[in-house]
């Protein structure tokens, strides 16, 4: 009945956005993380941890049938195989390097903005205590 589909793709009914449209849409995205960065990061990690888990046990499956192509080029001397098995390790190693950081920007991002929060509110009350009137 309904050609709309939940969520952000592409169809019958999803126009593109004119140049115009995209330069303002660029200018409020870069608005948004001058103003304020870490929500911008929260926005813009959309994955979900489970997506990262998969992707990651993609990627050892596809590293490891790389690795397997590998000693089929050597031992039959196919080309093609041995381009494979490269081009499968490759992707291997992308996706469970792109896992990798997703997840540990997610755990990492949080005390480093503490962190960072602290050491700025403790400069401003310096400078403040500091300051010639």
């Amino acid at each position: 009945m309904g050609i709309y589909a939940a969520g952000p793709s592409y169809n019958q009914v999803t126009v593109p956005l004119s140049d115009h449209e995209q330069r303002i849409l660029d200018e409020i995205e870069k608005s948004l993380y001058q103003e304020d960065p870490s929500f911008a990061r929260q926005v813009k990690q959309k994955r979900r941890p489970e997506v990262d888990r998969r992707l990651g046990r993609l990627g050892a499956v596809a590293f490891v049938a790389g690795f397997v192509g590998l000693f089929l080029f050597f031992y039959s001397g196919m080309v093609i195989i041995g381009v494979l098995a490269f081009a499968g390790m490759v992707l291997g190693i992308v996706l469970i390097a792109g896992s990798l950081r997703n997840s540990v920007s997610k755990v990492a991002e949080s005390p480093g903005d503490r962190i960072s929060r602290a050491l700025t509110d403790w400069e401003q009350r310096v400078r403040s205590r500091y300051k010639k009137d």
